[in-house]
C-alpha cells in the first residue's frame, strides 16, 4: 500500500491531537478521503467496535470512497443510499448523501444504530452546511452530539462569506465559537453599504425580520473587517488543518478524480430505450464501426440531458445532474480557474449561460478565440469552456492547475492533449482532472478506453455482448 504523503499524515497527527474532533480544509487533489480513513484506522485499533458514517454528494459514495475503501483498507463499507442503515457486525463504514440523510426513515434507522454503537462522523464537502437556515445543517447539528469523533472536510468551507464557518465549526465541537448564530453574526459582522461613492457601516444593531428586509432592500449586506476576520480565524485555526496543492511538494504531479452521477428517471428510460434499438440495429446488420461509434453518440448526448434529432433540432430531456455536479465542483474549487472540456455545442452554451462573465468560450461558435485565450490567461476569465479540437492543440494555459472533462470523446490524442495544456512547461502546480460521469453508461465505458488506450470499437463489442447495464431500475 502506498504510504501517506507528508500533508496526510500531518493531517492525520493533528486530529488524533485534537481527540478525534477537526476540520480537513484541504484543497481539490490532496487526498482528503484516504486521510479520514487513516483516521478512521486509527481509532478502530483503538476501539474495533467503532464505526464510520460518511455524509457526502452522491456521486462521491462509490466513486470516491468506495474506491478510496477498497484501494487503502480491508474494511467494508454500506451505500446508505441505496440500502437501509442498519448495524452490521460485517460492516465497518456506512456511507449516504446528504439528500437522503434528511428524510425521517433514514434518520431513525440512524438513531438506532447509533444508540448501540460507538460512530466516527466524517461530513465531506461540509460547505453544504453553509445556511444555517438549511435543513440539512439543522440535520447536522441536531446529530452532532450522537458522534464520538467528529470530522468536516471541505475544499472552500466558506465560498461566499465567514458566516459559512458558523455551522461546520459548530458541528466540530460546540464552544469554538458561539454556539447560537445570531449572538455569532452579532458579534463578528457589521451593515456595510456603498453610497454617493463612500463606504457606510453600521454594527451593534438587532433587527426585525421586516426591517432586516428593507435594509437589504437599500444595498445594505454583511461584510467583517480585516481585524475580525483575523480574531475568526485565530478562534477556529486550533481546529483546522490546511492544505493547498502547491504547498504539497510530495504529491503527484496529476491527480485523477471520477465522479458518478445517477440520471433521473425520464433520462435513464430514454437512455435505455436508445441503447437496446442501436444494439438490435447493430446486431441485425452490417453496421461498420464507425457508423455505429456515430450512431451511439446520441447515447452521449443523453447523459447531458439532451439529443439532437434528425432534422438537428435540440430536445431537452429536462435532467441534467451533470451540471449540479459541475455547480458542486466549481463551488469546492473556489477562487480557482478551471478549463471544462465539452463534446457538444449544447454543453458549452448552457455551461456558459450558467457561469455568464466569468467564462470564456473556445469552440467553432467563438467569434474572436484570441480574446478568449487573453482573458484566460490574464486572468479576467475565471472558467474557460472549450471543445478538445478548439484548443487542444498548441496552446498553453500554464495559469490553470484544475480541468473538469464533462464529457468525452473516443480519441486518447485528443483526451491526452486536452489534459497536456496546463501539465507543461511553467506550471508550478500539481494538476487535477475531474471527470463527470453519468453511472452504468457508455461515460464509463469511454475513459476506460481512453485510459487503457483501447480501441474505440471495443465500446461496441461491450455493448453487443450486454455488458453495459441498464441503468435507473
Amino acid at each position: 500500500m502506498k504510504p501517506l504523503f507528508k500533508h496526510q499524515k500531518e493531517a492525520l497527527d493533528f486530529i488524533v491531537s485534537n481527540n478525534g474532533f477537526g476540520a480537513l480544509f484541504h484543497e481539490v487533489g490532496c487526498g482528503k478521503t484516504r486521510t479520514a480513513l487513516e483516521i478512521f484506522s486509527h481509532y478502530k485499533r483503538l476501539d474495533p467496535e467503532l464505526k464510520l458514517f460518511v455524509i457526502c454528494p452522491l456521486s462521491l459514495i462509490n466513486s470516491a470512497w468506495g474506491e478510496d475503501i477498497k484501494q487503502f483498507t480491508c474494511f467494508n463499507y454500506r451505500n446508505c443510499h441505496d440500502e437501509t442503515i442498519e448495524l452490521r457486525k460485517d460492516t465497518d463504514i456506512y456511507i449516504i448523501n446528504f439528500e437522503s440523510l434528511i428524510s425521517e426513515n433514514k434518520i431513525k434507522q440512524l438513531h438506532k444504530m447509533i444508540n448501540f454503537s460507538k460512530v466516527m462522523c466524517v461530513i465531506d464537502e461540509s460547505s453544504k452546511m453553509k445556511n444555517h437556515k438549511a435543513r440539512t445543517t439543522k440535520t447536522l447539528l441536531s446529530l452532532r452530539n450522537y458522534f464520538n469523533f467528529r470530522i468536516i472536510m471541505s475544499g472552500t468551507p466558506a465560498p461566499n462569506c465567514e458566516t459559512e464557518y458558523w455551522a461546520q465549526i459548530n458541528f466540530i465541537k460546540p464552544g469554538i465559537v458561539h454556539e447560537k448564530f445570531y449572538p455569532f453574526r452579532y458579534f463578528y459582522f457589521h451593515l456595510e453599504r456603498e453610497r454617493n461613492g463612500k463606504q457606510e457601516f453600521t454594527s451593534g444593531q438587532i433587527y426585525s425580520k421586516l426591517a432586516a428586509q428593507q435594509i437589504f432592500q437599500r444595498g445594505w449586506h454583511y461584510d467583517i473587517t480585516t481585524q475580525k476576520r483575523q480574531l475568526l480565524m485565530d478562534k477556529i485555526s486550533p481546529y483546522c488543518h490546511y492544505a493547498r496543492k502547491a504547498e504539497c511538494l510530495d504529491l503527484p504531479e496529476q491527480m485523477d478524480e471520477v465522479r458518478l452521477v445517477d440520471m433521473g428517471k425520464k433520462q435513464a428510460s430514454v437512455y435505455n430505450s436508445m441503447k437496446r434499438d442501436l444494439i438490435a440495429e447493430i446486431q441485425n446488420s452490417f453496421v461498420v464501426a464507425q457508423v455505429a461509434l456515430a450512431k451511439i453518440m446520441k447515447l452521449r448526448q443523453i447523459t447531458s440531458g439532451f439529443a439532437i434529432d434528425e432534422s438537428g433540432e435540440t430536445i431537452i430531456i429536462g435532467e441534467n445532474p451533470k451540471l449540479q455536479e459541475l455547480k458542486d465542483v466549481l463551488e469546492e474549487a473556489g477562487k480557482q480557474q478551471v478549463i471544462i472540456w465539452c463534446q457538444f455545442q449544447h454543453e458549452i452554451r448552457q455551461i456558459k449561460d450558467l457561469l455568464g462573465d466569468k467564462a470564456v468560450t473556445l469552440y467553432g461558435e467563438t467569434k474572436d478565440k484570441d480574446d478568449s485565450i487573453t482573458a484566460f490567461k490574464n486572468g479576467s476569465a475565471q472558467y474557460l469552456i472549450a471543445h478538445p479540437k478548439s484548443a487542444g492543440h498548441g496552446l498553453t494555459f500554464v495559469n490553470c492547475s484544475l480541468q473538469v472533462f464533462y464529457s468525452l470523446d473516443y480519441s486518447w490524442e485528443l483526451y491526452e492533449q486536452a489534459r497536456g495544456r496546463i501539465h507543461r512547461a511553467g506550471q508550478v502546480n500539481k494538476c487535477t482532472y475531474v471527470h463527470l460521469l453519468c453511472k452504468g453508461t457508455i461515460d464509463e465505458e469511454i475513459l476506460n478506453v481512453l485510459r487503457n488506450k483501447k480501441d474505440a470499437t471495443e465500446i461496441l463489442y461491450r455493448m453487443v455482448q450486454g455488458n453495459l447495464a441498464e441503468v435507473g431500475k
